[in-house]
C-alpha cells in the first residue's frame, strides 16, 4: 500500500474510531480491555450532554478529557475547549497531557502535519499551561484551542468556548460543609456563560456526597447521568468490571465503607450499614384526626439566625395506641431566640401537648429564656431538657427499626413558610434533605428532633384503647387513619 494511501487511511481512523486513536494513535497498550472498548464506543456514540461518573482508576478522564478532546481537535481543529477543574491547577493536569502528547508524538504528527505543529512550543502563537495550547487552524478567535481553568479559582472573562469540558469539578476538599457545596455549585452555574451558541458540554467526575453538585446537575436535568461503578451490579460483593477482585477488596479495606462508596460505587449510600430506605415511609391520610392520642413536642434548636447555621426543628407527634407515632406539626426554620420562643409557645397554646423535650447543651441559654417568658405571659409548661453524650448519628439511627417497622407516619404535606418568605413543603425537605441521604445529607436537624422520642428522659405516656370495642379504637382511624395510599405499600 502507498504510504499517501496508508497514511489517510489512518487518519480516518483516528478521526472515526476513539479506541483506535487511544490504542494505536496515542500508544495506550494499557486500553487493551474489552471493558474499556465498550466505554470508547458508548463515549463516541454519545459524546456530549453526559454526566459520566465512573469509578477511580476506570479511564473516564482518559477516554473523555484525553481521548476525546483530542479527536475533536483533528476532526476540527476551529473547535476551541474550555477545560474546567475544581481549581486552576487540577485543570492544568489534564492540559498537560494534551500539551505533552501533541509536543511528543511524532507518528501522531506525520499523521496530521496540517493540524499539528512539528515544534509547538516555537512555531505556536500560544502554548503554555497558563495561557493555553494553539493548533493550526485558519479562524483567529482569542480563545486558545485548549484552555484550563478553575471553576472557584479565577473563571475567565470575555470568553466562550465551543466545547465545555468539566471534570472533577467535584472534590473532597468541597464537600466539608453545605457551605462550601452550595459554593460550588453557584460557581458551575456562573461558568455556564462562558459556552458559545450550538456549543455542547461534557462532565466527568466521581461522587464525594450525596448532596455534592453533581446531584444538583442530575437533579436540573443539566446532562444525563452515565454511571459505571467498578462492580457490574453496583454493590460492594459484586463482580469487578475492570479491577481484579483482590484489587477491589483491598480498596474496600483502605478506604473503608463510605469513601468507598462514593469512590468506586458511585453511590454515597452504598454501605448497606448507612441508613433509612424509601420504602419505609408511610402516610397517614389527609383527613385523618388524632383526639384518642397524647401529644409530644420535640426540639432541636439551631445556635443562631445566619444563613450558614443549621435549622432550629421542632416536631408536634401523637402517640396512637396502637403504638404508632404521628407527626402532626412541625416547623424547620433558621430562627433568632426570640423566633424560637414564638414558635414553641405557638405550638404548646395549638396542641396543648403532655411533655416538651428540648435539646439543651453548654451555652445554649433557650430554656432559661422560654421560662422567663412564662413568667411574663403566666402561660406556663414544663421543659424537659435533653442532652447526653451519644452522638448524634447514632442517636437519629434509634429511629431506623421505628421507620422500618411502619411505627412513624407522616402526613402526605406540611406546608410552611420560612424566614426568607418561601413556602417549603416540610414532609417533601425532611424526606429528600434529612432521611433520604442520612447519613451524609447536609442538615439532620429534623432526624435529630424526631430521634429524642426514644430518650428515656421525655417518660411517654401511650393512650389506651377506648372502651367502647363495638366502635373503632381511635377516631383517627375511623376517619381515614392510616387509608392514605402508601400505607403498608397499598
Amino acid at each position: 500500500m502507498p504510504e499517501a494511501e496508508r497514511t489517510a487511511k489512518l487518519r480516518n481512523l483516528c478521526r472515526i474510531d476513539l479506541y483506535f486513536l487511544l490504542r494505536y494513535g496515542l500508544g495506550r497498550a494499557d486500553m487493551e480491555k474489552q471493558w474499556l472498548l465498550d466505554r470508547c464506543r458508548e463515549v463516541q456514540a454519545e459524546p456530549d450532554g453526559r454526566l459520566d461518573l465512573w469509578a477511580r482508576e476506570h479511564y473516564k478522564s482518559t477516554i473523555i478529557t484525553y481521548g476525546l478532546t483530542i479527536q475533536d481537535i483533528l476532526n476540527d481543529p476551529e473547535v476551541t475547549v474550555g477545560l474546567f477543574s475544581h481549581t486552576r491547577p487540577i485543570s492544568k493536569q489534564f492540559l498537560r497531557q494534551i500539551k505533552r502528547e501533541f509536543e511528543a508524538n511524532e507518528r501522531l504528527k506525520s499523521w496530521f502535519p496540517d493540524i499539528l505543529y512539528a515544534n509547538p512550543q516555537k512555531e505556536s502563537p500560544k502554548w503554555s499551561e497558563d495561557e493555553g495550547i494553539t493548533v493550526k487552524r485558519r479562524g483567529n478567535p482569542k480563545e486558545a484551542t485548549v484552555e484550563a481553568w478553575g471553576i472557584v479559582d479565577g473563571q475567565p472573562i470575555s470568553k466562550h468556548f465551543k466545547r465545555l469540558v468539566y471534570d472533577d469539578v467535584v472534590t473532597r476538599d468541597c464537600v466539608t460543609s453545605p457551605d462550601m457545596i452550595a459554593k460550588v455549585t453557584e460557581m458551575w452555574e456562573l461558568s455556564r456563560a462562558l459556552g458559545s451558541e450550538g456549543g455542547s458540554t461534557r462532565y466527568i467526575g466521581t461522587r464525594y456526597h450525596f448532596n455534592d453538585t453533581y446531584k444538583t446537575i442530575m437533579d436540573r436535568k443539566a446532562a444525563v447521568p452515565r454511571v459505571y461503578p467498578c462492580t457490574a451490579d453496583g454493590t460492594v460483593d459484586g463482580d469487578p468490571v475492570l479491577l481484579s477482585r483482590e484489587r477491589v477488596a483491598e480498596k474496600r479495606r483502605e478506604m473503608g465503607p463510605y469513601t468507598f462508596g462514593c469512590q468506586m460505587l458511585q453511590d454515597p449510600k452504598a454501605d448497606e450499614t448507612q441508613g433509612f430506605k424509601h420504602e419505609w415511609i408511610h402516610h397517614y391520610a389527609p383527613d385523618s384526626v388524632f383526639d384518642n392520642t397524647n401529644r409530644y413536642i420535640l426540639g432541636d434548636p439551631a445556635s443562631a439566625k445566619k444563613k450558614s447555621s443549621d435549622y432550629t426543628a421542632l416536631w408536634v407527634v401523637a402517640l396512637c395506641p396502637d403504638g404508632k407515632i404521628a407527626i402532626i406539626d412541625g416547623i424547620r426554620d433558621r430562627l433568632s431566640l426570640t423566633q424560637r420562643a414564638d414558635a414553641l409557645f405557638r405550638l404548646h397554646r395549638k396542641h396543648r401537648p403532655l411533655g416538651v423535650g428540648y435539646e439543651q447543651y453548654g451555652l445554649q441559654a433557650d430554656i432559661e429564656h422560654f421560662e422567663e417568658r412564662m413568667k411574663r405571659e403566666n402561660y406556663r409548661f414544663s421543659i424537659t431538657p435533653l442532652g447526653g453524650s451519644m452522638p448524634k448519628l447514632d442517636r437519629i439511627r434509634r429511629l431506623i427499626p421505628k421507620f422500618e417497622q411502619g411505627n412513624i407516619l407522616l402526613p402526605e404535606v406540611m406546608h410552611r413558610t420560612d424566614y426568607q418568605g418561601q413556602v417549603v413543603d416540610l414532609v417533601h425537605a425532611f424526606v429528600e434533605e434529612e432521611y433520604k441521604p442520612f447519613p451524609v445529607g447536609l442538615h439532620d436537624d429534623m432526624l435529630d428532633a424526631l430521634a429524642r422520642i426514644a430518650d428515656e428522659e421525655m417518660s411517654l405516656v401511650w393512650p389506651k384503647p377506648e372502651a367502647d370495642e363495638d366502635e373503632p379504637r381511635d377516631r383517627y382511624r375511623r376517619r381515614g387513619g392510616y387509608g392514605g395510599r402508601s400505607w403498608m405499600g397499598a
